[in-house]
Parts: structure tokens; sequence; C-alpha cells
């Protein structure tokens, strides 16, 4: 497909788009992100010919913008079904159960106080919203300068069921523990803001666990931390690495094959949160997705698909 075409097809794509995005974010915000209005359109428009051409897309801009399509289902899904809601609430109530187990037989555990471990990020904390605003403007990249401002702005929202969860889980003596990689220098204090915003409990220096060094976002060493003094129920999480697994690097096969020698522990010790949307297992598809050319990425989507 040469590149006349594909600007074309992400031109219409894009159109398209804004209009599934009307229900994440609704009309106006939707349409100040779009095309025409980035190349200095009109709101108020009376006659749809004198509307003006949008500007033609960069590669880069193309490439944003696939990415961005790739992800409206998923983001349509997670902000609106009744199905993502209840996964939600399963997750919270297996975790319940395993505490349930747990408390009921403290003879079978190690001695040491309850704890539970969770990521923060589509595991109690909801952005959605704000991944549906950047991919409504055509970024699918979710860069950091990108991240970095939703978190300092405290954008994020509780997910169904979350503040439910964790004050019962506090209200029951287990400790809690936030395992996240949002970067600490930065997004410590606001973190810790949004958090107690929300309404969640054990929102401190010693329960929330944030990447202390970017070249060190394995979460192994802080698990191993927390084994130290407390006996770890369940963990919880969005994406393999917020687990004890060992997935971190690992390609999809490996990935895969973790969580296969591992199944008998899901819904008991390891309790998976959907999101199709980001993680690692985007970046395990293929080293370069992220940077592979529109065309390229076009002959991915349809070989991987098909495989």
């Amino acid at each position: 497909m040469n590149t006349w075409n594909i600007q074309w097809k992400n031109q219409w794509k894009k159109t398209i788009a804004l209009g599934s995005a009307a229900f994440l974010l609704g009309g106006s915000a939707v349409y100040a992100a779009s095309p025409a209005m980035q190349a200095g359109g009109s709101a108020n428009v009376e006659n749809v010919q004198d509307a003006p051409m949008p500007l033609p897309l960069t590669e880069e801009e193309i490439s944003a913008q696939q990415l961005a399509d790739a992800e409206y289902m998923a983001l349509l899904w997670m902000r609106t079904s009744a199905e993502y809601r209840a996964l939600c609430y399963q997750g919270y109530n297996a975790a319940l159960m395993a505490i349930d187990r747990a408390q009921a037989n403290p003879s079978a555990r190690s001695g040491k106080p309850l704890a539970i471990v969770l990521d923060c990020d589509e595991t109690v904390t909801d952005n959605t919203r704000a991944m549906a605003a950047a991919a409504a403007a055509g970024n699918g990249r979710y860069d950091a300068l990108w991240w970095r401002a939703t978190v300092h702005e405290g954008r994020s929202e509780a997910m169904p069921g979350a503040v439910e969860f964790l004050n019962e889980v506090a209200r029951r003596g287990v400790a809690i523990f936030y395992v996240s990689n949002r970067w600490s220098e930065v997004n410590y204090e606001p973190t810790i803001e949004n958090l107690k915003a929300l309404g969640f409990p054990s929102v401190d220096a010693e329960h929330v666990l944030l990447m202390e060094d970017r070249k060190m976002s394995d979460k192994q060493p802080r698990f191993d931390r927390i084994t130290e003094d407390y006996d770890v129920v369940v963990y919880m999480g969005d994406n393999a690495g917020d687990l004890p697994l060992g997935t971190k690097g690992m390609n999809r096969t490996a990935r895969n094959a973790a969580i296969d020698a591992a199944q008998e522990e899901f819904g008991t010790q390891y309790i998976v949160f959907p999101n199709p949307a980001y993680g690692s297992w985007i970046s395990a598809l293929a080293k370069d997705y992220m940077t592979m050319s529109p065309e390229a990425r076009e002959e991915f989507y349809a070989k991987t698909l098909t495989e």
C-alpha cells in the first residue's frame, strides 16, 4: 500500500473513530481533537463544503493514528461494557475469598501478618478517560510526557468496586501494598494525593512502593521486601509483571509458558484484571512494534492475526 493510500485511509479512519470517541468524551472534546480543528478550522461551519481540508499527516502522525485506531474498541469496551465491570467485581470478590480462607486456617500459613500486593493502574485506579482523550486526538503512543501530565493532574479514577474492596481488606486487618511502576521521583506526591482523594486506605510511604529507578522496572525486588515481613495472600494486577512470575523481558512464547506453568494459582493466589489497551503484552508482540512503519504494522497485523 503506497503512502498516499495509507494517509487517505488513516484520515478516513480517524473521522469514523472520532464518532466512537464521542461515547467516551463528549462531542465538543472530541471535535476539538479533530483534524479540521487542528488545522485551524471553525466549529461553526454552515456548509460542509466550506469546512477547511485537513492538513496532510506526516508518517509519524499516521503511525500514531494507526496505533490509536487499534485501541478504540479496547477503550470503548473498558469504559462502557457491563462485562468489564463484572470482571472487576469478580477479581475483588476472589481476593476476599482468598483472605477468608487464609484467616480461617492460620495454622496453614507462615505465621507472618497477612498482606495483599496489588498494582495501581487498571487494577484499582482507572485511567481510561485520559487514555481515550489521547486516542481521540490521534495519539496511540502514550508517551512519558502524556502519562506524566495525567498523573500530575491526579486524574486517575477508581475502578468499579475498588474503594469498597480495599476498605474491606483494611477492615479485616490485612496489610495493603500498592506496587506500581509509576516513577517515584516525579509521581510520588501526586499519586499519594490521588489515592487518598479516591478514598483508598493504607496510602503512605510504607505501603505505596513506586519505581525508584527507571532502568529497574522489575517489581520482584519490591515483592521480596514485602515477603520478608508479610505473608502475601494474593497478588493482583493487569499485567503479568504485576505477579512474581519472572516474566520481565520475556517474549510472547515465554510469557505464555510462564502463565501456563502457574495455571493452578490463578483465581486464588494470582488475580488478573483485563486490560486490552496497553501493557507488556504489546511490547512482547515484537521488539519493534511501536516503531514499525505504518505499512509494516499493517502487514504485521494481518500475519499475526492469522498465525
